[in-house]
């Protein structure tokens, strides 16, 4: 990429981004196919789950909210980061998450709780954590994994 400070057009942002892409080709690909939003969202969680240990109940509540916050901020068009906080810890978002998840209010708590303690919820889902989505049909993940150190 063009490190200069000079402002440069778009053709040549497209082009330094078309020679990146093309110096760091992915190895090897896998297909991960889904019918719906909240099954993508649960195969999100699958596949961080080495990296934040989700139980399968926590896994499943965390999808549940990622799709929930997927639909108010795409079907209710809510742009605002606070506004869309506070309603994702609101009692009605809640309280389908527990229906969706076919759990009880109590269990619920507790996986709450335990994923507060993980650092996935603080007063939101941990923003690292919320997958960049741009529609539903389609989402790539690119994963590096680059050697540190002389060991071999």
């Amino acid at each position: 990429m063009n490190n200069n400070t000079e402002a440069i057009s778009k053709e040549q942002y497209n082009e330094e981004i078309k020679k990146a892409s093309e110096r760091y080709k992915p190895n090897n690909a896998l297909r991960i196919p889904f019918k719906t939003r909240l099954e993508f969202f649960k195969w999100w969680c699958i596949v961080l789950r080495p990296f934040i240990f989700l139980t399968d109940r926590e896994a499943d509540v965390v999808a549940s909210l990622l799709n929930k916050r997927w639909e108010l901020l795409n079907n209710n068009n809510i742009q605002d980061p606070a506004i869309l906080d506070t309603l994702m810890m609101g009692n009605d978002v809640l309280n389908k998450v527990v229906q969706e998840c076919n759990i009880t209010k109590q269990h619920f708590y507790v996986v709450m709780s335990s994923l507060k303690k993980k650092g996935v919820i603080k007063d939101h889902i941990d923003a690292r954590l919320i997958p960049n989505l741009k529609d539903d049909s389609r989402f790539m993940l690119t994963i590096i994994f680059e050697k540190e150190g002389n060991e071999t």
